[in-house]
């Protein structure tokens, strides 16, 4: 049984090369390229939705912001 999915994409010739040249440069294949960078997009869309989250939390009164040195204090009691 298949454990993953095979897709299709378009490319503009420009986005190949640089495709071609990473995948050279760090020996990984296409594939594994393309996993890292969607890995790394994904982490970084929920870190935005975080912030967004926080952003408007924060706005509405809902979020308490540490005073300075508070993290530190938090973390030896």
């Amino acid at each position: 049984m298949r454990t993953s999915s095979v897709l299709t994409i378009s490319l503009p010739p420009s986005m190949v090369r640089d495709l071609e040249r990473v995948t050279k440069k760090t020996q990984m294949t296409r594939s594994e390229l393309l996993r890292a960078a969607l890995r790394r997009f994904f982490e970084e869309e929920n870190a935005m939705d975080a912030i967004r989250i926080a952003n408007t939390e924060r706005a509405q009164g809902k979020l308490k912001l540490l005073p300075k040195g508070g993290l530190a204090q938090l973390m030896h009691t």
